[in-house]
């Protein structure tokens, strides 16, 4: 048999239940917003069932975001996870995180209360759970507006709210409320606005 037929029905296997899944999920349209963050890495113009089996399959981090998507049909998932793994070192628990979220490297923990559309995270990124807002003592993880983009090693803890069109510098360790359009840097956190 041909190298590249065996490579394509290994491929098929592997992808089957992850597209059964892809389709009957009711977060299909974000999943689309996730994988359209990506198209620039792969081959692929649009989201379709090619470009997420070409996520799935050669940009792990990816894997745990579709599962986390893909949370409300745990049989279904139970089998992907059999043939795609995730990552353990990537952990996304809890909160509501909007469509275009997107994880460059394998190391991170995500877990904010809500984020906005188009949320970046690079490696060895941690978001949780810290002190409680002074306002709303039941919000002890971060609130995290759109467009916001976090560095290496950052750290984002507590009942804390994170505006939208923001850049969280590398190592950069934010426990206050950020507000719009600036950039965070440094421990302690420092505030640029941005002109």
């Amino acid at each position: 048999m041909n190298k590249k037929i065996l490579l394509q029905k290994i491929c098929f296997m592997k992808t089957i239940f992850p597209d059964i899944l892809y389709l009957y999920s009711r977060n299909q349209d974000t999943i689309n917003k996730d994988i359209e963050r990506y198209l620039d890495e792969i081959p692929y113009d649009k989201a379709s069932i090619k470009s997420l089996n070409y996520c799935l399959l050669f940009l792990k981090p990816f894997r745990n975001i579709f599962y986390y998507r893909t949370e409300e049909n745990h049989i279904l998932r139970g089998l992907c996870r059999i043939f795609m793994k995730p990552l353990v070192t990537v952990e996304i628990n809890g909160g509501k995180i909007a469509g275009g979220f997107r994880i460059d490297h394998n190391y991170c923990v995500v877990r904010p209360h809500r984020a906005g559309k188009n949320l970046t995270v690079r490696n060895g990124v941690t978001i949780g759970k810290g002190r409680a807002n002074a306002d709303d003592s039941s919000l002890i993880h971060p609130v995290i507006g759109d467009n916001v983009e976090i560095f290496a090693n950052a750290l984002i803890f507590g009942g804390i709210h994170i505006g939208n069109n923001v850049k969280i510098g590398a190592g950069a360790v934010v426990n206050k409320d950020v507000p719009d359009n600036c950039t965070v840097v440094g421990n302690p956190m420092r505030i640029i606005i941005k002109d």
